[in-house]
């Protein structure tokens, strides 16, 4: 077996563990940002909603300080697994406004 400890990701990952926002429609979810890079991040969303790979989102994370604007981005979800009625969400980011 051949093993691999390089990293193969493009971008660096930044673990947080904030509050985000996620918009559906006219929905609004209050999930967790667990970790975030330049092109993506990893979210937990303890709901009883459906996520599905493919899926479109508004995510906006608030930041802690009020100089600064919140981070918001339009995200296609790429990875959607639900572990103890957690769901485990990756998202890709398609528009940073």
């Amino acid at each position: 077996m051949l093993t691999t400890t390089r990293e193969r990701r493009t971008f660096m990952r930044m673990v947080i563990n904030a509050p985000v926002t996620l918009v559906r429609g006219s929905e609004r979810i209050i999930a967790t940002c667990r970790d975030l890079s330049a092109n993506g991040m990893s979210i937990e969303a303890e709901v009883a909603t459906v996520f599905t790979v493919g899926e479109q989102l508004s995510v906006s994370l608030s930041t802690n300080s009020n100089a600064l604007p919140p981070f918001v981005a339009e995200a296609k979800i790429i990875r959607a697994d639900k572990v103890d009625g957690v769901y485990q969400l990756g998202v890709e980011f398609v528009v940073v406004s």
